[in-house]
């Protein structure tokens, strides 16, 4: 009896050990809550890696929109000749299955399919349905975490392509929060829901942000996607 007990404790520290170092890997764990729709966008969120651009090492927030596909932003990935994501499952590679240099979004693969995931949806902002709070997953000290969102108002955002060549306006959403240095690519879900993809903070405005519609300025990406062809692809630029 004893025996068997001991073998039991064994199996369990063993079985603990594995769980702990895969929602530790790279530093970044997930914070795991009770509620569902907590636990199914902490579970879907993606630290998204890219190595490459003079050995200079792009990171940012990427989300499951399918069970192998992660929706996140070009800019992360330009120059890319690695590319790697993070999940409290552990690290994996990726491959880039579609990239659109004017409106900074791409989509990235990975072989192994996702439990957790966050389907896109076309959002219309009314002026009397404003504001709208949604959610992104996002990482503080570490951990997975869901941050709160709120949609001010739908926008035709006017900048410069990811590569500064060209002027183009991008479809959008302006927003408040708590946005910082490498959130850039976290998927905003409203209602379960994904409805923008964070693209920018304000140098001047605390807490004001902005993010790009994924369903409106998506075309590329989604012909991209459909069709399989990625020869056009070129991600050898900084």
């Amino acid at each position: 009896m004893a025996t068997n007990i001991r073998h039991h404790l064994m199996r369990l520290v063993v079985v603990c050990t594995v769980l702990f170092s895969a929602v530790t890997l790279l530093g970044v764990a997930a914070r795991l809550p009770d509620d569902d729709d907590a636990s199914s966008l902490i579970e879907a969120t993606a630290v998204v890696s890219a190595t490459g651009c003079r050995n200079t090492i792009g990171q940012g927030i990427g989300t499951f929109i399918s069970p192998t596909l992660i929706l996140t932003s070009a800019h992360t990935l330009a120059g890319a000749s690695d590319i790697t994501v993070s999940t409290y499952l552990g690290v994996a590679p990726a491959t880039i299955v579609a990239f659109d240099p004017t409106n900074d979004l791409a989509i990235v693969e990975v072989n192994e399919p996702h439990r957790s995931v966050v389907p896109l949806a076309a959002l219309s902002l009314q002026s009397s349905s404003l504001p709208i709070t949604g959610t992104i997953g996002v990482v503080r000290d570490e951990n997975v975490i869901r941050l709160p969102i709120t949609l001010r108002r739908s926008v035709k955002i006017t900048t410069e392509d990811i590569y500064l060549d060209n002027d183009v306006i991008r479809p959008g959403f302006e927003l408040e929060g708590d946005i910082i240095r490498g959130d850039s690519g976290a998927v905003i879900v409203v209602d379960g829901k994904g409805v923008g993809v964070i693209w920018s903070r304000s140098r001047t405005s605390a807490a004001r942000a902005w993010a790009i519609d994924p369903i409106a300025g998506g075309d590329l990406i989604e012909a991209q996607q459909l069709s399989g062809m990625t020869d056009d692809i070129d991600l050898t630029r900084c």
